[in-house]
């Protein structure tokens, strides 16, 4: 088939502002066509045409890109536009646009180096398994929903919570199987020593509770691979006698029962306020006087065990003459209660205090540590690193003589 010709077969120069294009008119035994040329900046471009439309109508298309500053798309040939619409239809099967595609790909093979990104794929789910995608905070609600379901104190879940939703979850934007040691070292920027421990220990449960669900299963987290400071053991604060006898001294009528307790039984603050008066049985008899408490209501929900009314609490039970019912602590919040008892008895307030005091003065008076553990709700080994040999014998005789 013969060539379709342009009438005039002659040069014809096509122009848009100050871009032009010119067809030309090829007769020789070697090429019979048109020939299209344009200058890309000092670069001559040529392209050939078999009939004259499809000259002209590429001469079109280019002259609206160079007039666009399209300069690639004007000097794309027939195969390369054919590569860039198969690879358009490709991309909208999956809803992704080409530059997308190529800007995701690109980042990917500079990350691997150059390894083959399909192999490295596939190699990275095979290890993940159908493991799903999930944020730090999402992971973070889950673990806490199930450990309050399971029992955990509420304090430990309060303290957790504080961590895990209101700090580390606003810094680690991103699905946790994406979150690096770095990012983890700098959540934790602001602690040390043993909080930044406690931090570490939440993170670790954290990363624990992952595995299996959006974390692989069977290898080792950023969590486990945090450093834990050095800290050296601390001295338990007490109260001397003197300090006792004047915080009860002053405690409001509807306290004195609290800070008794506290002071006398060694009994955890987060016991005491699930204690029922129920629970505290008096006695005429020393040896069967007690206050029981009830797995439900101790820490770590380490099971029931009597603590002994000792005559000190005993003297005091019988000045509140408290109710047969009713829990010890109704609607109060201790914290707060404790801080103003600081304020009201000019005593800088010292946390755990009393109960370390009980369980110093105690080993002191009868120095058995497998008993003092039992009365307290702690290891023998705890009882003995912070409460053997902490005072003298003279010091628990005054303690132990407080009367109201």
């Amino acid at each position: 088939m013969k060539p379709s010709l342009h009438p005039s077969a002659k040069p014809e120069k096509i122009k848009d502002g100050s871009a032009a294009v010119t067809i030309y008119v090829d007769k020789t035994e070697l090429r019979k066509g048109y020939r299209l040329v344009y200058w890309h900046g000092r670069q001559r471009i040529r392209k050939y045409f078999g009939d004259y439309p499809s000259a002209k109508s590429e001469a079109r298309r280019v002259l609206a890109n160079l007039r666009a500053g399209r300069v690639e798309a004007a000097t794309a040939n027939i195969s390369d536009l054919d590569q860039l619409g198969r690879a358009k239809r490709t991309l909208a099967e999956i809803g992704v646009s080409l530059e997308k595609a190529v800007h995701d790909f690109t980042h990917a093979h500079k990350l691997l180096a150059g390894r083959n990104v399909p192999s490295f794929v596939q190699t990275q789910l095979e290890r993940i398994g159908s493991i799903r995608d999930a944020s730090v905070a999402q992971v973070a609600e889950e673990m806490i929903a199930d450990k309050t379901n399971r029992g955990r104190g509420q304090n430990w879940i309060k303290d957790l919570r504080n961590f895990l939703i209101g700090t580390a979850a606003p810094r680690l934007k991103k699905p946790i199987m994406a979150v690096t040691l770095e990012d983890l070292e700098e959540t934790l920027t602001k602690y040390s020593g043993r909080t930044r421990n406690n931090k570490i220990s939440f993170l670790v449960q954290l990363f624990n509770f992952a595995k299996g669900r959006y974390l692989p299963e069977n290898e080792k987290t950023v969590a486990h691979k945090l450093d834990r400071d050095a800290v050296r053991p601390s001295e338990v604060e007490i109260w001397t006698p003197e300090e006792a006898k004047k915080i009860l001294d002053t405690a409001h009528e509807d306290e004195l029962g609290f800070f008794a307790i506290a002071m006398f039984s060694g009994i955890r603050t987060c016991e005491i306020c699930t204690l029922d008066w129920s629970q505290v049985k008096p006695h005429s008899d020393p040896d069967e006087s007690h206050i029981e408490v009830k797995a439900a209501g101790s820490k770590m929900k380490l099971g029931r065990r009597i603590v002994p009314i000792l005559p000190p609490l005993a003297a005091y039970l019988n000045k509140i003459k408290p109710p047969k019912s009713g829990l010890i602590i109704p609607n109060m919040r201790m914290e707060k209660r404790m801080s103003e008892m600081g304020i009201r008895s000019k005593i800088a307030w010292k946390k755990n205090a009393s109960r370390h005091s009980f369980g110093s003065y105690r080993m002191a008076d009868i120095k058995n540590v497998y008993q003092v553990a039992e009365e307290m709700g702690n290891s023998p080994a705890m009882v003995k690193k912070h409460y053997f040999q902490a005072v003298t014998k003279a010091e628990a005789s005054k303690f132990w003589a407080i009367r109201p």
